[in-house]
Parts: structure tokens; sequence; C-alpha cells
């Protein structure tokens, strides 16, 4: 009885390894179309989006964006009494190493991430933001 018990148990946890290889091979084999990662192999905007809580500050201030999944562009600004405020201020869309903001107009850089920092080059001037975290906002 405890023999049966012992291969039931093997068998459901051999199934169930079985399966997840499948699924995540089956996730890796994909095609373009179907894995959205593949479309840019030079840069996805995966390292861009910010995650909640998480947003792009721009050293040497209390300011920055939250690049939000789907293109939403918000501004964010530390208040004095430490909380963080924030507000939809346009959208923004990427083409390979391209950063397009738009906020009233449209201003495109080039952009760069290292770890949880980007650099942002354009019109002259390079601005270095670091990905901070327990940033909330409420919009």
């Amino acid at each position: 009885m405890n023999f049966v018990k012992k291969y039931k148990r093997t068998l459901l946890i051999t199934v169930l390894f079985a399966v997840g290889a499948i699924y995540w091979s089956g996730c890796s084999g994909c095609s373009g179309e179907e894995n959205p990662a593949s479309k840019n192999t030079e840069k996805s905007d995966v390292d861009l989006v910010c995650k909640n809580g998480e947003a792009w500050i721009m050293n040497g201030t209390d300011g920055g964006y939250i690049f939000a999944f789907g293109g939403e562009l918000i501004a964010v600004a530390k208040i004095s009494d430490g909380r963080w405020y924030g507000e939809t201020v346009g959208t923004y869309s990427i083409d390979g190493n391209k950063l397009t903001l738009v906020d009233g107009e449209a201003s495109t850089s080039t952009y760069k991430i290292s770890g949880d920092k980007m650099t942002l080059s354009g019109e002259g001037n390079s601005r270095v933001f670091t990905k901070k975290t327990g940033i909330y906002v409420n919009l």
C-alpha cells in the first residue's frame, strides 16, 4: 500500500515537471509574431517600463518619469512630506534605441540602459536617470 502511494506521488511529480518543461520550451521557441520581446532584437522596452512602485529619477533631483506599460508617460516628483506626486503628462514610444516623449510636443532622444541607470542623449545634452523603487503615486 505504501508503495502505491509513493508511485502515485512520483508519477504526479513527473507529469507536472513534464507539463512545465513542455510549456517553457514552447514559449522559448515562439516566432516573432507570438513573442513580443523578440520583435526588436536590438532593444526591448522591457527594461524601460516601470513596474508598480518604480520610477526613473533624474540624478541630482527628486523628479523623473514612470514609463507605464502601454505607452503612458507619468511625471513624478517628491513632495515635502516624503510622498510622491504623479501626473500623466503624455505618451512615449521606442524605436530601436530612440525614445520619443510626447507631452504637448514630441522630442526624441537616444537612450541606453545599463542595470538601474538610463542615459538619455539628445538636443546637445545628456541626462542620467536611476531606476528607484518605493515610488507610489495615485492618479
